[in-house]
């Protein structure tokens, strides 16, 4: 079975049904994928990044707020300097010049109290909760184009499933029309109404639908695993084995014909990511332009200190109070020069993403002027390959009608049958292409 070259977007049909187990019986496209949507470990990963942004903008928040803290410190001075200075402060009958030595520490001292440090402006802190807010819509973003591929792929693995189970059934009818044509083949050899020659032909395409028939059996287990892989189901023979599909061709297609989206599409989820990502650019240059600017903190402190030969920290007469409050001024200068760098870099960096916006709109648009053009193709070859099919059956129909008269030969009989198999081959494979475009198309309306 052929598959396509790219995935895109499912048709946004899904009914949002709660978490439920993947049961093997005769699930609808639907359940399907909204089993998909709760369980497949691509989803997971997206809503838990998409939690972290949420929390980082949390933390943006928090940095918002003044810094306070407790602090102690308790300090035993094996050694206390000695300080000079002169001696006529002390004693006014010191001589001129003359020098004593005092200590301005005592054997024991210690600290206890809070701390307070607040940036009233601070160039670092400026942008960075817009830019976390920016960050958080970038990762939603993302998250709703995974849930929107998820839904492509689902839709893609439950068709090729569908095909594979109609590839599956056509073949083992091939096998047992065969096999009836190859008991016939034999009685009339035995009656030597049938050369040696046209019976071994009987039993090469008997043979050759055996070898397909096998074929097709493998193309139904990988299908189903693969789907159940998609969905984040469990992967084991016995649930490939169980597993049974709701719906047919006639019915996927149809549903893709009615379907009319009101959903933002992926196209518009992927040039709205873009254009976050442009504006989150601008303002990481804003950001970085500040930076030229002065910070001004805001510190504080409010405590006490103990100061003592002796170690009595319960002794209140030891403890002398403390504290203060000051403004902080921290002007830039040669931090400058690097942030002109950095200013050069986020204005091209600026550039890069308004680029890859102007070309995610262009391609978008390309893409979908080529997919409906092709849409029509393959709607139209659909049609032609279904008229073919019932017309192959018809003259199938007819053909054996003739031989059971004896008008025609078996070999012509195997001719018209080789014929309404192709056809069904060519059907299937029309009916996979249309529906991958229509799902491909739904992303690019």
């Amino acid at each position: 079975m052929k598959r396509p070259i790219t995935l895109l977007l499912l048709l946004s049909i899904t009914l949002l049904l709660p978490a439920q187990e993947l049961h093997p019986e005769r699930l609808t496209l639907e359940e399907t994928i909204a089993y998909a949507l709760e369980h497949a470990p691509e989803r997971i990963r997206q809503r838990l990044m998409v939690d972290e942004a949420a929390i980082r903008l949390d933390e943006a928040r928090l940095q918002q707020l003044p810094d306070i803290y407790a602090s102690g410190d308790l300090r035993r001075n094996l050694i206390i300097p000695s300080t000079p200075v002169p001696a006529h402060l002390f004693d006014p009958d010191a001589s001129e010049g003359e020098l004593m030595y005092l200590r301005f520490n005592t054997t024991w001292n210690a600290t206890a109290g809070l701390n307070l440090s607040y940036d009233l402006f601070s160039p670092e802190k400026v942008n960075r909760m817009g830019e976390q807010k920016l960050q958080l819509k970038i990762q939603q973003y993302d998250e709703m184009i995974s849930e929107k591929e998820l839904r492509e792929q689902i839709a893609i693995a439950y068709a090729e499933c569908v095909i594979a189970g109609e590839q599956l059934r056509s073949c083992r009818q091939d096998t047992t029309y065969y096999a009836l044509l190859l008991r016939n083949a034999g009685d009339l050899y035995e009656k030597e109404q049938l050369s040696l020659v046209e019976k071994n032909k009987t039993q090469k395409a008997y043979n050759e639908s055996v070898a397909n028939c096998l074929r097709a059996e493998k193309i139904v287990t990988d299908t189903r695993a693969n789907l159940l892989f998609l969905a984040g189901a469990e992967v084991i023979p016995q649930t490939v084995a169980t597993l049974q599909l709701e719906e047919d061709i006639p019915t996927l297609l149809s549903k893709m014909e009615q379907h009319a989206s009101t959903a933002v599409t992926g196209k518009e989820l992927e040039v709205m990511k873009q254009q976050e990502r442009v504006l989150l650019a601008a303002l990481r240059i804003g950001s970085a332009e500040w930076k030229y600017a002065p910070t001004l903190s805001l510190n504080g402190y409010l405590g006490t200190n103990y100061y003592n030969n002796e170690l009595r920290l319960f002794n209140d007469r030891y403890w002398r109070g403390n504290s203060y409050l000051g403004l902080s001024l921290k002007i830039p200068i040669s931090r400058s020069l690097t942030t002109a760098k950095e200013v050069s870099r986020l204005k091209l960096q600026q550039r890069l993403e308004e680029a890859t916006l102007l070309e995610i709109r262009n391609r978008l648009e390309k893409e979908r002027l080529e997919k409906a053009s092709q849409l029509a193709v393959q709607r139209k070859s659909y049609h032609l390959s279904e008229e073919n099919l019932a017309m192959s059956e018809q003259n199938l129909e007819a053909a054996q009608m003739q031989y059971e008269k004896e008008y025609i030969l078996q070999q012509e009989l195997l001719s018209e049958q080789l014929k309404a198999q192709l056809a069904r081959q060519s059907y299937l494979q029309a009916a996979y292409d249309l529906f991958t475009g229509l799902v491909t198309m739904e992303k690019n309306r």
